[in-house]
């Protein structure tokens, strides 16, 4: 799967037009990166005013549930959008937040298509064992782990079964606010291991997001390394 620079250019500013008519404002910048059969929307400096009023309260699950269940309403023409673009049929879109650092990320998936990543064995086996170390003391241990993306800008690992039978229950119920809360904690654990993971890819770290698709049982976890604009 292959796309023109002049075709993600186009689809970052789509993406932006139609963040702009969903919120009322448009992120100030917008990237879009295509890789085997997932497509990373970057998204840096946006927010709305009502949402930093929210966040100077500490109000982060309000402006989580706010923002995710807007750009879930968007997710059809996002998708649509993307795949008239690119030729490329995308059926899944996922989403991340970083209000600490006015980042996002987007990422809009092929279901059907088997990803291949280019990374030396020894090395996968190395940042796996660390991630099941990290994660060991934040969430369940995941049965499987996986690098689906590593380049010099980012890297992503998808797990599977990752949930414990309360979480289960807690997304079945709709109980949302906790779900949230827990995510957040997750997340916050990986940040203070960052040092770790940087000494691993032998990079600095920018950002991490984490997605979660509770339907399927599955997390993404990504780092950004600095400098992803390049």
């Amino acid at each position: 799967m292959v796309a023109t620079q002049e075709d993600l250019l186009s689809l970052s500013s789509s993406v932006s037009r139609i963040i702009k008519r969903g919120f009322g404002k448009g992120p100030e910048t917008c990237y879009t990166v295509l890789k085997e059969n997932r497509l990373y929307v970057y998204i840096r400096n946006f927010m709305t005013s009502a949402e930093e009023i929210l966040i100077n309260n500490n109000e982060y699950n309000l402006v989580m549930k706010f923002r995710s269940s807007v750009i879930t309403a968007l997710s059809k023409e996002l998708v649509q959008e993307a795949t008239q673009l690119l030729g490329i049929t995308f059926e899944s879109l996922y989403q991340d937040w970083n209000f600490h650092s006015n980042t996002g990320i987007l990422m809009l998936m092929n279901d059907s298509y088997v990803s291949s990543v280019k990374i030396e064995d020894s090395f996968e086996r190395k940042l796996l064992q660390l991630v099941r170390t990290v994660g060991s003391q934040l969430h369940k241990t995941p049965s499987e782990l996986k690098v689906i993306k590593y380049t010099l800008n980012s890297c992503v690992i998808e797990a599977k079964r990752v949930m414990l039978p309360i979480e289960t229950l807690l997304s079945d119920k709709g109980e949302s606010d906790l779900l949230i809360t827990h995510g957040r904690e997750i997340k916050n654990g990986y940040y203070l291991h960052r040092e770790l993971f940087e000494e691993m890819f032998n990079r600095s770290i920018e950002d991490i997001f984490m997605m979660w698709d509770f339907n399927s049982n599955k997390s993404y976890l990504i780092f950004s390394f600095n400098k992803i604009y390049t």
